[in-house]
């Protein structure tokens, strides 16, 4: 055999058992760790999230509507933000059951694994209480993914509160899409949450009560109870070094104004002050990243927020 030949005949051995290794599944199947399915109320924009498989990068996830005669394929979604997690960018308004599932794949979305085990959902409407926020509501801390119970303030509320929050909004964003996000579920009683992304990137608090305004206005004309809750302070030294963005140097005095419009209305609760240390800045023991209160901090504002709405709507509970 000349050296043309065997170098030809390995060459084809060796495309043969790589690339029949690639059409095969050559991973196990991820492990779900969202945790939709024992929430109150499953996040209006869920985050998906799983245990990543070693040496994979890529991961594809699939949501499915319950239905009959047969199942609807809603979702198809890559993972965006991290090896383990994506966050849905479209809101879930229609009532009905649901699954989701993920698989890994390569970069050119080859599926390398079988679906995971599917887990369910339920969206149910209308709800009686409800919350329009940010991140702080939406969930997650550091490394916890948002769709997971231990870092949801709703999880340690003693009232169930359906998470209509979406991370990164600020309160013109909330008015942008409050027909549709809110309306869709007529709650009967409607916290709103926001306004630290406002601070944090300079805007002014004129600006920020009139759209608190705004979103009052929106809720009494469709006859849902607005209680706004005091905006959490921030701690910029913890910030600064992870790359968080703080536009303005004023944000604390900006926060104090806002707050105490917030505290002149009829219905408002003081989520901020048990958070709070005596300079004014989120207690750094309960943040890992000078924004975002952590577990110890996402369990305050739970049982707050829950006696606040035990004593007020007795009635409605």
């Amino acid at each position: 055999m000349t050296f043309r030949k065997f170098f030809t005949l390995l060459l084809s051995t060796c495309l043969l058992f790589f690339g029949g290794q690639a059409e095969a599944k050559k991973f196990p199947p991820p492990y779900p760790t969202a945790e939709l399915d024992l929430m109150d109320f499953p996040q209006l924009y869920p985050t998906y999230s799983w245990l990543p498989v070693p040496m994979t990068e890529f991961y594809e996830v699939q949501v499915v509507k319950i239905d009959s005669p047969r199942d609807k394929i809603v979702r198809q979604l890559f993972n965006s933000e991290a090896f383990n997690r994506v966050t849905d960018s479209i809101p879930f308004t229609e009532a009905g059951e649901y699954y989701w599932q993920v698989r890994v794949v390569d970069k050119k979305h080859k599926p390398l694994s079988d679906w995971s085990q599917k887990k369910s959902f339920t969206v149910t409407t209308p709800v009686t209480f409800a919350v329009l926020g940010d991140s702080i509501s939406h969930g997650g801390a550091s490394y916890i993914p948002a769709g997971q119970l231990s870092c949801q303030w709703q999880t340690y509320c003693s009232v169930p509160v359906k998470n209509l929050a979406r991370s990164g909004d600020t309160t013109q964003m909330m008015i942008d899409r409050f027909d549709k996000d809110v309306l869709s579920f007529k709650p009967q009683v409607l916290l709103i949450m926001g306004g630290v992304n406002d601070i944090r990137l300079g805007s002014k608090s004129d600006a920020v009560i009139k759209n608190l305004e705004i979103l009052r206005d929106k809720c009494l004309a469709n006859e849902i109870t607005p209680v706004f809750c005091t905006l959490t302070s921030m701690t910029p030294e913890i910030m600064l070094p992870l790359g968080i963005h703080l536009t303005d140097g004023d944000w604390r005095e900006a926060r104090e104004q806002i707050n105490s419009w917030i505290m002149k209305t009829p219905y408002f609760v003081d989520t901020a002050e048990p958070l709070t240390d005596s300079q004014g800045y989120m207690r750094s023991e309960l943040t890992p990243d000078g924004l975002h209160p952590a577990l110890r901090g996402k369990m305050i504002i739970g049982k707050t927020i829950g006696d606040y709405l035990r004593k007020t709507f007795a009635d409605k509970i």
